[in-house]
């Protein structure tokens, strides 16, 4: 079987073609990690703001409905990151690993020693339980 030039042709145009979808998976894949990071990046920007806005707090029951504010505050940021994680929008297993010990730090201290003490959220932030769970047992 001899090949003619339009054989050529195809063949060229189909390692091409291969060479243009390799590149696309790529381009996507990396687009995908790049969106992972900059939504958790947003995320932990905001949960660095209200732990500067609580830090600035005085001490002091006078201040009390403040702090607690601000902790629902971080708590609904960290039930809505962990709504990411639990979906999959972030599913990145290394940023999920590098995030653990800081979300379980805001569960055990913020959340349980702030937002469970109080008998109206004993129901809520179904997604940050959820995630506290999960990392316990990875």
């Amino acid at each position: 079987m001899i090949l003619t030039s339009s054989d050529y042709i195809q063949i060229i145009v189909s390692v091409i073609y291969a060479i243009a979808l390799f590149y696309t998976v790529i381009t996507f894949k990396r687009s995908k990690e790049l969106d992972q990071i900059r939504i958790t990046e947003t995320i932990f920007k905001d949960l660095r703001e209200l732990d500067r806005e609580l830090s600035k707090i005085p001490l002091g029951s006078q201040h009390d409905s403040s702090r607690k504010e601000l902790y629902s505050r971080i708590i609904n940021t960290v039930d809505w990151l962990s709504f990411l994680v639990n979906i999959k929008v972030i599913n990145d297993k290394r940023m999920i690993e590098y995030m653990k010990p800081t979300l379980i730090q805001y569960y055990e201290d913020s959340f349980v020693q702030n937002i469970l003490a109080e008998q109206r959220y004993s129901n809520s932030y179904h997604n940050f339980r959820k995630l506290y769970q999960r990392m316990l047992k990875i």
